[in-house]
């Protein structure tokens, strides 16, 4: 009887050790994570229009820009079913739309990436028997850890040209920026942007509005709770693509059915079945 009263009293102190260890993992997890890095990134950054206002403002090098709306993480999809998910998508108050992607590996951003991303945010912006003439400005914007181009230059702005009329500006209204994340000159305010990105302390950041914004993420206990199922989350979705990249493979090499695939990747049959007529369309 004694016996029976002990077990689960082991197994609730082993669980609850469990979950200390893995607490601790996460904190330690955080407290090396940088502006580089999705998890944090999206957290400075979603739904913060002082924070996504200096991070236009020193990009684009102008103090007037008035930041309305930001947001993370999100979803656009073609016609054709093909999706992406931009990383932060801001606009101000004249309308002007922008799009921040931030990359580790400068070679996930391909020119092709950013000409997609482009033309992705450009369906957006007219109404129906809208003019086109009344299509607002749109930044595209890759900020890469490395230098994408390696020439050493802080920023590289790509803009549309008229070559028979000596390179004359095209004035589409369309703008694409790769920001090189390796440059540190601090005496620039864009070295000093990059320089803050790659801070895993909040003190070491110079810019006052991002590093207030960093160590409530990173020192205080709501920040650290907030950030601990942000990394639950990242996970689960980490997790999830994973399944679908498996699903993905056996409805194009196998003939298993869609529903043997569902048991075998463990996912519901609804999200095998929009992976198929995703093939197919």
């Amino acid at each position: 009887m004694l016996q029976e009263n002990v077990l689960p009293e082991v197994a609730s102190q082993q669980q609850k050790l469990q979950e200390q260890q893995d607490l601790q993992d996460k904190l330690q997890r955080i407290a090396q994570m940088r502006m580089f890095d999705d998890t944090l990134m999206n957290a400075v950054f979603d739904s913060r229009i002082a924070e996504t206002e200096v991070l236009i403002q020193i990009i684009l090098g102008r103090d007037d820009i008035k930041v309305t709306s930001t947001k993370t993480q999100e979803e656009f999809i073609n016609v054709y079913g093909k999706m992406v998910t931009l990383d932060i998508v801001a606009r101000d108050a004249d309308n002007k739309l922008y799009n921040i992607e931030v990359q580790r590996d400068k070679y996930k951003a391909p020119p092709q990436r950013a000409r997609f991303h482009a033309a992705v945010m450009d369906i957006t912006l007219l109404k129906d028997r809208q003019p086109f003439k009344e299509m607002p400005e749109r930044y595209t914007i890759f900020i890469t850890e490395e230098d994408k181009f390696g020439s050493g230059f802080p920023m590289y702005h790509v803009e549309n040209v008229i070559k028979e009329l000596r390179d004359e500006p095209f004035r589409d209204g369309g703008h694409i920026i790769f920001v090189n994340g390796e440059y540190r000159d601090v005496s620039t305010p864009i070295g000093q942007l990059m320089h803050d990105f790659a801070c895993t302390q909040a003190s070491d950041i110079l810019n006052p509005v991002l590093r207030e914004r960093v160590r409530y993420l990173k020192e205080s206990e709501g920040g650290t709770a907030e950030m601990c199922e942000l990394v639950e989350e990242y996970a689960e979705k980490k997790a999830m693509r994973k399944q679908l990249e498996i699903a993905k493979e056996l409805i194009e090499t196998t003939d298993l059915s869609l529903e043997h695939i569902a048991r075998v990747v463990k996912l519901p049959l609804d999200n095998v079945k929009e992976l198929a007529q995703g093939r197919t369309a």
